[in-house]
């Protein structure tokens, strides 16, 4: 496998921001996600200055030589490059082509031998407890994640606010994925509502939080989401504030990665490796035809656990799957207040007629096809990849004749990844 090797020459006494900058340079390629470097003090040299440098014990100040070395794929190399020479007011950086003979990232109990340091978002959003229900859904609505930690005027974080907090509290009877392709009429009268009858983040918030610190390990941190059910992590530092914000999503592209840039088996067994997704597949999938009317298609979906249906063809394999947000998305804008108003209350005639006489009258019409789907004999890491680089939570399972067998998401990939009770699976 073809790579870059960068080589950067400084100054041992060499700053950058009144930190010694081979230090500033290390955390610089770590921030961006490179797969490892090295730094090494010379003997002796010269540089820039054409003055020898060396190491002899009479002459302890001096500004020995210092080289650092990091090795990736191209395209890594090449986009930290950018960031790295601003930085460097003197000295020499040099790239050339190597061949990655080996390369396997530590993994420990599965999981990508790492902290939540090392993945955590340490820019993240936050709100306070007076914080208005209105501005947080506004919030959310705008961005990727469901989630934002409720801090006091200390940043100490004291709760977490998100989308089943909402619907826990009747505040939104509908989950913010569907609020954000309902359009913006329907999103102002959302918002209208709250602001005058949401109340405040104080009076439904999660509270106390599940935190983790920068030194946590990837595999704890994993477990306290599998355990409590949770998306985000809050990171906070010795005094409870906060610092960053750790997802779900961060862990599994960090284990899709780590996988991905292996040359050769590692030498351990790892839980990803063997099992299959046929052991932690959820078997209960509801299903319904192509023909089938679209109330029924809402009346499946709301009945069930994994928020999916998938649509068979005449020879029951697998057409599409089905959505609240595909429902919402591909009826007509007209006939959208009618669907929400189904979804929201599972059933009554009035929105039964207005879903019967929208444009999407069957399952074929608002589907998803084709579907994104996983072999049964799949390991869990290719499962977990696959979730990861096409961007779906859930995946259908299919045997060899392509018969829908069961259905697996992300929780159930990254509890996988792990035994819960703490040590890798035999």
């Amino acid at each position: 496998m073809l790579g870059k090797r960068m080589t950067i020459f400084v100054g041992e006494s060499d700053q950058w921001h009144h930190r010694p900058l081979y230090m500033a340079i290390l955390a610089e390629l770590k921030r961006a996600g490179c797969a490892g470097a090295t730094v090494t003090q010379g003997i002796a040299g010269f540089g820039a200055h054409s003055q020898i440098r060396t190491a002899n014990i009479l002459r302890l100040s001096i500004d020995l030589p210092v080289v650092i070395t990091a090795v990736d794929f191209p395209d890594k190399i090449g986009r930290v490059l950018p960031s790295i020479s601003p930085m460097l007011s003197a000295g020499l950086v040099i790239v050339d082509d190597v061949e990655i003979y080996f390369h396997s990232a530590a993994f420990k109990g599965g999981l990508p031998d790492l902290e939540v340091g090392d993945l955590m978002n340490s820019e993240p959003e936050a709100v306070t407890p007076d914080t208005s229900i209105a501005e947080v859904v506004e919030r959310l609505i705008k961005r990727d994640y469901t989630a934002l930690p409720v801090v006091d005027p200390d940043r100490r974080v004291i709760g977490m606010i998100g989308d089943s907090d909402l619907l826990s509290a009747g505040l939104t009877q509908l989950s913010l994925s569907v609020h954000k392709i309902i359009g913006p009429d329907l999103m102002r009268e959302l918002l209208a509502r709250l602001k005058t009858t949401g109340g405040t983040v104080e009076g439904v918030m999660s509270s106390p939080p599940v935190t983790v610190t920068r030194v946590t390990h990837l595999k704890e941190a994993a477990h306290l989401m599998h355990t409590h059910r949770l998306k985000r992590l809050p990171v906070v530092d010795e005094a409870g504030r906060l610092v960053g914000v750790l997802g779900r999503l961060d862990i599994l592209q960090s284990v899709a990665s780590g996988y991905a840039q292996r040359t050769t088996p590692h030498a351990i067994s790892l839980p990803q490796e063997h099992r299959t997704v046929a052991e932690i597949m959820d078997r209960d999938v509801p299903a319904v035809p192509e023909t089938a009317p679209l109330a029924d298609v809402v009346g499946k979906l709301l009945a069930s656990e994994v928020k999916r249906v998938v649509v068979l063809d005449s020879a029951g394999k697998l057409a599409g799957i089905i959505t609240d947000t595909d429902i919402v998305a591909r009826v007509d804008p007209e006939e959208r207040p009618g669907v929400l108003t189904l979804l929201r209350s599972r059933w009554n005639a009035t929105a039964h007629r207005q879903v019967q006489r929208a444009y999407g009258h069957r399952a074929a019409d608002v589907m998803t096809s084709p579907a994104v789907t996983v072999r049964d004999t799949a390991s869990v890491i290719d499962a977990l990849t696959l979730t990861v680089e096409r961007h779906v939570k859930r995946l259908p399972v299919i045997d060899a004749a392509g018969q829908i067998v069961g259905i697996v998401s992300r929780p159930a990939l990254l509890a996988a990844s792990v035994d819960v009770s703490g040590e890798p699976r035999p």
